[in-house]
């Protein structure tokens, strides 16, 4: 899975990068609904940054640890598997003026050694691709101090049937979740706090946000 991403970066970078009013911004619009969505949603859930430390999983090119960073997050790990991604994430962040905060690391997020935990973490667009979801969230759970988001992808056809179809022929398999999942996964967790933000469209997303400790309002 980690060529597919490798070789289709740039698609995922233009995402964010694409010059606003381009056919290609105006698509991503159209059609990346809930990738924009739940970027958006977790920088707001997120918004105690400054000075917090962020854990990114499937970070990809960088874009949502970048913007903590910006945002006044003293240190940001990012962690991929596919090399392109976080050579392309180490880039932006030279250039956005926040190296020094941003950490980008291409490995496996279940097996790599953290210097954690972090108050913050998040995996954005990864749960597509994750068989065991129960012990991937374990895994993030126990990394985190303070809040997780994690968002996942509703079967909506025929756009859902398309990309089982497309990812089959890039030798992966994608997975889609629902509201039982979405009841059944946390509970092991035992969070203090959890809640759902569901973005519709023909890429309906969940983002599912579990608090292990009261966040401060405001």
């Amino acid at each position: 899975m980690s060529g597919y991403f490798d070789v289709h970066r740039g698609d995922w970078d233009a995402i964010y990068s694409a010059r606003v009013g381009s056919l290609r911004w105006k698509m991503n619009r159209r059609f990346r609904k809930a990738v924009l969505g739940r970027m958006a949603f977790t920088l707001e859930a997120f918004s105690d940054i400054a000075g917090h430390t962020v854990l990114d999983v499937g970070c990809g090119t960088g874009e949502l640890g970048i913007r903590l960073a910006e945002q006044g997050a003293a240190r940001v790990v990012g962690i991929d598997s596919a090399a392109e991604m976080v050579r392309t994430a180490t880039e932006h962040a030279g250039r956005r003026g926040v190296a020094g905060k941003c950490t980008f690391i291409h490995g496996d997020f279940m097996t790599h050694r953290f210097d954690g935990p972090f108050t913050y973490t998040a995996a954005l667009g990864v749960m597509d691709y994750v068989a065991d979801a129960a012990a991937f969230l374990h895994r993030m759970w126990s990394l985190t101090e303070r809040r997780m988001s994690v968002s996942f992808p509703q079967s909506v056809p025929p756009r859902s049937w398309m990309r089982r179809v497309w990812h089959g022929l890039h030798g992966s398999k994608i997975h889609y979740y629902d509201g039982s999942d979405l009841e059944r996964l946390p509970a092991g967790l035992s969070p203090v706090h959890t809640r759902v933000h569901t973005m519709p469209g023909s890429d309906r997303t969940h983002v599912l946000v579990c608090d292990k400790q009261a966040v401060p309002v405001g």
